[in-house]
């Protein structure tokens, strides 16, 4: 079977993230990825995926196919992308994260408003517990409960001085077989290999898109048939 390049976008915020733009609504995420040529995304909201059903049915519809995920914070503060072959393996991940979470209420004024949106794009829930905090998970034990449930674990944006595997560790334990990285827009990859270190890993790039405008300002080239499959991605992932 022939294969074609699919444009994707591995990490971005909805309106779940306090953090994110307002207009990082799920239709918006949608359209403005369908302009930019973009047919592949993750919606990887900081600790939580309450807006990733409905970013997946209205990608359907665009042709658009969207990756269930999140965003972690392990209790060493590293920032791990997850992805999964289906919302009910996501969901149940997501289920066991929750028990690891302290509620924290959240103080809009300082973080801003965590929304649930419909497919309408009005708002279902306002959650009321601070999601930006570190799980009480260290990044072994987050690791192992995403591959448990057949997902892929991404070190996330590790070349920023906060909030990655190697500012936060030094390093990516290789126990944990993990080979493939996620680099920010600011970093080439030759860049990576000689600074950082890593020239045994393989790159995504990512925009961890907050507003409209940074989607795609940092993307990935994958290769898939016509119709990719769970599989194909994993291969390129793992």
């Amino acid at each position: 079977m022939a294969e074609r390049a699919f444009l994707a976008d591995l990490h971005i915020h909805s309106v779940l993230s306090p953090c994110a733009d307002r207009d990082m609504l799920p239709h918006c995420i949608i359209l403005e990825a369908w302009e930019k040529n973009i047919s592949l995304i993750a919606v990887t909201d900081h600790n939580a995926c309450d807006n990733v059903e409905v970013t997946v049915t209205l990608g359907e519809k665009f042709g658009i196919w969207v990756v269930p995920g999140l965003e972690i914070e392990t209790k060493e503060e590293v920032h791990l992308l997850s992805f999964f072959p289906s919302l009910s393996q996501l969901y149940s991940f997501n289920q066991e994260l929750a028990k690891f979470l302290s509620f924290i209420p959240l103080s809009e004024e300082v973080w801003g408003e965590e929304w649930v949106i419909n497919e309408e794009g009005k708002i279902k829930e306002k959650k009321n517990n601070l999601l930006v905090y570190p799980a009480d998970l260290s990044v072994e034990q987050v690791v192992e409960k995403v591959r448990s449930r057949e997902g892929i674990v991404v070190p996330a944006h590790v070349d920023r001085p906060s909030y990655s595997i190697i500012s936060q560790l030094g390093f990516i334990p290789s126990h944990l077989g993990i080979k493939v990285v996620e680099l920010s827009s600011n970093t080439l990859e030759q860049e990576a290999v000689n600074r950082l270190g890593l020239k045994d890993f393989r790159f995504i790039h990512s925009s961890d898109a907050h507003s409209l405008s940074q989607i795609g300002s940092a993307t990935t080239s994958f290769f898939f048939s016509s119709f990719p499959s769970w599989e194909e991605f994993k291969q390129v992932l793992t």
